[in-house]
């Protein structure tokens, strides 16, 4: 990477996990479409814990119902380094409106914010925006200001 560039929502590597595939698929779409580069899905916690290693994400959207296990159960293992190698992976719950009450639990469980579901541009944008979870944030040593790349090509 030339000192010139910037890092944007294209270099950033996302893990969704949700346990329903055409709910993954809306949500691939919506990320794609904003321009993170890669989205990798996993329907499960295991899944989840064998993509965090392999694709090493720079942020994790979960889902709170997983089927046999919760957002906030994944979130406690994404959390432990016995469990995984990524501790302070921001980590953002989806939750159906009316989920407010889990800030306190999701906080504990290592959750960087909760964020509404379903999901908007605008709510997934500012939620990152409001955690700081920006590409600057996530690797502040590659990220250049713009302005010294403005008379480049």
């Amino acid at each position: 990477m030339s000192a010139c560039q910037t890092l944007t929502l294209d270099r950033l590597t996302v893990l969704l996990v949700d346990d329903s595939r055409p709910v993954r698929t809306v949500i691939r779409t919506l990320l794609t479409g904003l321009g993170f580069g890669r989205v990798f899905e996993a329907a499960d916690g295991q899944e989840a814990l064998v993509m965090t290693r392999t694709c090493r994400p720079d942020l994790c959207l979960i889902d709170y119902d997983l089927g046999l296990e919760t957002g906030l159960d994944l979130a406690r293992r994404l959390s432990d380094p016995r469990q995984c190698d990524r501790a302070g992976l921001p980590l953002f719950l989806l939750a159906a409106d009316g989920f407010g009450h889990l800030a306190r639990d999701a906080a504990a469980a290592g959750i960087t914010a909760v964020l509404p579901k379903p999901v908007s541009p605008g709510t997934l944008m500012a939620g990152l925006a409001r955690c700081q979870v920006t590409p600057s944030a996530i690797f502040p040593t590659l990220t250049r200001a713009p302005d010294r790349c403005a008379s480049r090509s």
